[in-house]
């Protein structure tokens, strides 16, 4: 692609920023424009991307070669709106990351939970395997200063969401899925079409190529025998071609054992729970199959520090360990719940948990209501509806009595971000270990405890 001057609306979102990364490491002129809630800014600007905040027709203008929109936003957006009167170039985010796979020897992430995270292993994997692998992931990765990374070689690996079905707009040649849970029920009214867009994304991938999948989830498509790409699976049953066997676990690494071909093997890796363990480990299977260096595929895995939001150590707060996680949907809840236990088995687990989207809290509520039970304390936020709504049927309230259900009531509701920080910081104690969840702004409390901590100073 010869340099172009590029416009991206809704360019904070975590793909979108990723995506403006990635253009501009690529040589092109990158400007966009956003309202949200500044998560992303900051490492844009730093990259030399300039922001508009807010949305303005007068940001729409003739000098830019294209515009790339958010999915989060439509023609009811004035940007896009302007840019379809005019008849500029516009296209939607995942049909611009459509447009680099066709350009790469792609290798695509994807799954329920657990994608952006073995998305910067593989990525991570094959560095240390010698590839100079570009990729976009979801979130910044630490020591990336981003969510891109821009390589001189062939490989592209992507973090491949299926909202949406943006997986029909990618080419892929090799993939990863992680997992396969019902999730986004505001576009998938059930699982069978929940499944059929990794069914039919799968049955793409040519027959040169592979797939690497979690084994409980191969089975639950039922597809083996129309697949016509090498298959690898993974897991921590004996029907796997790849089996989990031991995980020697403390603070600050896990050494991870696990038998593959007749062979035992062993990596470490910095990130904690057994959830991480089997995301190495399809990123290991994956790595290794394109580049033959176990060795170095295992350094990789090593070296990988992880990305912003996933058990995200944020310090302590009178004495209580305080960790920041993205988990929104139960089941990603519930690993992330059990990793804290295994870290923190003697302290009082507290969890804070901003619920994301109406429709998603709807439909899992029960779901939510028994994972959230493991935590010993629970504190409900009000709903989080991201761009795509602002109600819908079901408050933070629901979720708080079907939790408190049981014998113990153990769930609260705060209302908002600033009452959470002041409820723990006059609440929490050495005895605690508390973590914030969800895929909202809930990650501000951490920075709202810490001002008022210097404050107090």
């Amino acid at each position: 692609m010869d340099q172009k001057k590029i416009f991206i609306i809704g360019i904070e979102g975590a793909g979108t920023s990723a995506l403006a990364m990635m253009y501009k490491k690529m040589g092109h002129d990158v400007t966009g424009s956003d309202d949200g809630d500044g998560f992303y800014r900051a490492v844009l600007i730093n990259a030399g991307i300039s922001v508009f905040e807010g949305f303005s027709e007068e940001n729409i203008t003739a000098e830019y070669d294209f515009y790339v929109h958010s999915t989060a936003f439509d023609e009811s957006n004035i940007e896009v709106k302007k840019c379809q009167q005019e008849g500029h170039t516009i296209m939607n985010y995942p049909q611009a990351i459509g447009k680099l796979t066709e350009e790469f020897y792609t290798i695509a992430v994807c799954g329920t939970h657990g994608k952006t995270t073995t998305t910067g292993y593989t990525t991570s994997a094959l560095v240390g395997a010698g590839r100079d692998v570009s990729a976009i992931i979801g979130a910044p990765v630490v020591g990336w200063k981003g969510g891109a990374r821009v390589g001189a070689g062939k490989e592209f690996v992507l973090e491949a969401d299926e909202y949406q079905n943006k997986l029909a707009l990618y080419k892929s040649q090799a993939v990863i899925v992680t997992s396969i849970d019902y999730d986004h029920p505001d576009f998938f009214p059930d699982l069978e079409s929940y499944k059929k867009v990794y069914i039919d994304f799968i049955m793409r991938i040519p027959r040169t190529g592979f797939l690497v999948i979690h084994y409980p989830d191969w089975k639950l498509l039922d597809i083996a025998k129309d697949v016509q790409c090498q298959v690898i699976t993974y897991g921590d049953v004996g029907q796997a071609d790849a089996i989990l066997a031991e995980r020697k676990v403390t603070k600050n690494h896990q050494e991870i054992s696990f038998h593959y071909k007749e062979e035992n093997h062993t990596f470490s890796t910095r990130l904690p729970g057994k959830h991480n363990a089997l995301n190495a480990l399809a990123a290991w299977l994956l790595a290794r199959s394109i580049s033959g260096n176990n060795s170095g595929v295992a350094d990789g895995i090593k070296a990988y520090k992880g990305v912003a939001r996933r058990f995200e150590a944020k310090g302590h707060i009178n004495g209580a360990a305080s960790i920041d996680d993205y988990a929104h949907h139960p089941e990603e809840i519930r690993m992330t719940l059990a990793t804290v236990r295994e870290l923190y088995p003697q302290k009082k687990l507290i969890a804070a948990f901003h619920p994301h989207t109406f429709t998603r809290t709807k439909k899992l509520l029960d779901e939510f209501a028994r994972t959230l039970d493991i935590a010993d304390e629970v504190v409900i936020l009000d709903i989080y509806g991201s761009a795509r709504e602002c109600h819908g049927g079901v408050h933070a309230t629901d979720l708080v009595d079907a939790i408190n259900q049981g014998v113990t009531k153990k769930a609260r509701h705060i209302e908002q971000i600033e009452e959470l920080a002041t409820w723990a910081m006059k609440n929490l104690t050495q005895d605690d270990v508390f973590i914030t969840l969800g895929a909202g702004d809930i990650y501000k409390v951490h920075d709202e405890i810490q001002k008022n901590i210097s404050t107090n100073d």
